[in-house]
Formats: structure tokens, C-alpha cells, sequence
């Protein structure tokens, strides 16, 4: 059962565009949100795609 919901939750967000688009209208896979750390983080401004660019940085 938990592989169904996996591949719907997968299919779920194909539908609302992540992991799609070019440029500044590109939408990441995953967000700094989705990711349980208590690493650092770091959002950078892209030179070429004037978009945000969130770097994970962890520690052990």
C-alpha cells in the first residue's frame, strides 16, 4: 500500500508543474522545506536565471 501513495504523491506534484519549466519560471523538485536537517541554509539569487537557488549545506 505505501508504494501507491508514493507513486500518487509523485504523480500529484508532475501535475502541479515541480521539476518543470526553464529559467526563472523553472519549479525545483524539492524545497528547503521538505528536507528535515538541521544543517544550514543559503539562498542565492542566480546570475543567468534571476531566480532563487537554495543551497543545503549539513552537518554531522
Amino acid at each position: 500500500m505505501a508504494k501507491r501513495k508514493r507513486i500518487h504523491n509523485i504523480e500529484k506534484m508532475l501535475k502541479e508543474g515541480y521539476g518543470s519549466g526553464v529559467g526563472k519560471e523553472y519549479k525545483p523538485w524539492i524545497r528547503i522545506q521538505d528536507v528535515p536537517s538541521l544543517g544550514r541554509v543559503t539562498r542565492v539569487k542566480g546570475m543567468k536565471t534571476n531566480r532563487q537557488h537554495e543551497l543545503l549545506v549539513f552537518t554531522f
